[in-house]
């Protein structure tokens, strides 16, 4: 696995895990004074997409990282949480396509980012009951 900073580490964890699509990172840090990373997934609904912010607030928050702001309105299929060194976008499919981050920053190095090297392995917790 390719080294990166824990910022995106975190949020790349949080995506896999809630099982957002597409997921990909793009390196600023050369062209951007604002801000090294956007990590970009697609989601298949606004539930899911409140559900991932849910989660990344909480993660960064705990992780001791920058405040995480948010901008998300449902009718947008698109929010933004902005984590200082990274900004997480989500999108839903449609609107990934009509905003196409990755053509507008095309200067930016693209990575694909693979799950299993981000997503935790969870063993399987169920056990079987007998009935008497």
């Amino acid at each position: 696995m390719k080294r990166f900073p824990a910022s995106v580490k975190l949020g790349a964890q949080v995506l896999f895990e809630l099982s957002a699509e597409n997921v990909e990172l793009l390196d600023l840090r050369q062209i951007s004074g604002i801000v090294d990373w956007y990590l970009v997934g697609t989601c298949d609904s606004s539930a899911q997409m409140q559900a991932i912010l849910n989660e990344l607030q909480k993660a960064y928050k705990q992780a001791g990282g920058e405040p995480a702001s948010i901008e998300y309105k449902e009718q947008t299929r698109w929010s933004v949480l902005d984590a200082g060194d990274i900004m997480v976008h989500l999108f839903e499919q449609t609107r990934r396509e009509e905003i196409a981050l990755d053509e507008l920053w095309s200067k930016a190095k693209k990575i694909l980012l693979e799950e299993e090297d981000f997503a935790e392995k969870k063993e399987s917790k169920a056990k079987t009951e007998e009935f008497v």
